[in-house]
């Protein structure tokens, strides 16, 4: 006679069923049914990007190929006629001193970027994230700028500039340094540095928030370990946060790079890539030669190069971040 087993509260034990658990039996049912549909998972999830793919296509791709090609042409705009001169545009590039201008105001915004944006957004991330009192009003603060429009910040830092009744002159003149108050806009040894302030203070908060979402994360049991070692604040943020945030920093200094190259709204409110182009970047200077003197095929020249400079950023950070991690891989 069979017998039948009893769990310990006495019920009985059901015996395992031959098909698995319910949900692995249900995923199998899915696979099955997809498979005799004619809908592999494959084609499914390539129809769920088709849509993003082709606007992807559409708005991206299309028109960077598109103004590579007019950049092989001299074009005036609609309605007139196209003369191809192959990469007669490139040669006049070459030798063009206001594009290695705007190329040197390049260079110094990435610096900044690299030098006041990154830490001072990593000070921030490393306040709001501590034990000050009203993180969370402070962190609202500090984002203040980032969800500001450009055009805003270019208009309210122009007034902050201005030579007459500005707030910086007025500070400074209140405080009595009178010999310092000038015209920051208006000078060609002081706006490009003006910009530049009004960049760090527009977009170090948004590298906050990067930091801190990645600070957040950071496991609290290394930190607390570090406590009974006796290792301090100064020695956990150079020793445990910073290297486990290397992953982030090369991502933020890839997006500060690749912006710092395109970067134009700003400059454009601000001073226009003046006085005597001693502001003007490649972005204001692309915009310039095609909307200011319709010359779209020299001016699409001006994009494909920054476009190129753009991806061998993107390869250096890429290839260094490869490098380090090889090298850690072999120190491990």
């Amino acid at each position: 006679m069979a017998t039948t087993t009893h769990a310990q509260g006495g019920e009985a034990a059901a015996p395992p069923h031959p098909g698995g658990t319910g949900a692995t039996r249900r995923s199998r049912l899915r696979r099955r049914t997809a498979h005799r549909r004619g809908y592999p998972t494959s084609l499914v999830a390539v129809a769920f990007l088709l849509p993003a793919l082709a606007v992807y296509l559409l708005f991206v791709v299309f028109p960077a190929v598109q103004s590579v090609n007019v950049s092989l042409y001299d074009w005036s705009g609609p309605g007139r006629a196209a003369e191809f001169v192959g990469l007669g545009n490139y040669a006049e590039l070459a030798s063009d001193p206001a594009f290695y201008a705007a190329l040197r105001h390049n260079i110094v915004v990435i610096v900044a970027s690299a030098v006041f944006q990154l830490p001072l957004g990593m000070a921030l991330a490393l306040l709001v994230t501590g034990t000050i009192r009203g993180r969370r009003v402070w962190r609202a603060v500090y984002f203040l700028p980032t969800l500001m429009s450009t055009v805003a910040i270019g208009i309210l830092w122009r007034s902050i500039y201005n030579p007459t009744s500005g707030l910086l002159n007025g500070i400074l003149g209140f405080v009595g340094l009178d010999a310092w108050q000038q015209g920051w806009l208006g000078q060609s040894s002081t706006a490009l540095g003006a910009v530049m302030a009004t960049t760090v203070w527009q977009f170090a908060p948004f590298y906050m928030i990067i930091y801190s979402a990645a600070i957040v994360g950071l496991p609290a049991e290394v930190f607390e370990a570090a406590k009974l070692d006796g290792a301090g604040p100064v020695r956990q943020l150079f020793s445990i946060t910073l290297p486990m945030l290397k992953p982030v920093i090369l991502t933020t200094v890839l997006l500060s790079v690749v912006g710092s190259i395109k970067f134009f709204d700003l400059v454009y409110v601000m001073t226009g890539g003046g006085p005597n182009g001693s502001t003007e970047l490649l972005a204001t200077y692309m915009f310039r030669q095609g909307f200011l003197t319709f010359r779209f095929g020299y001016a699409s020249a001006i994009a494909t190069a920054m476009l190129l400079l753009s991806l061998l950023a993107a390869a250096v950070v890429l290839f260094k971040s490869s490098a380090s991690r090889r090298i850690e891989k072999v120190k491990s």
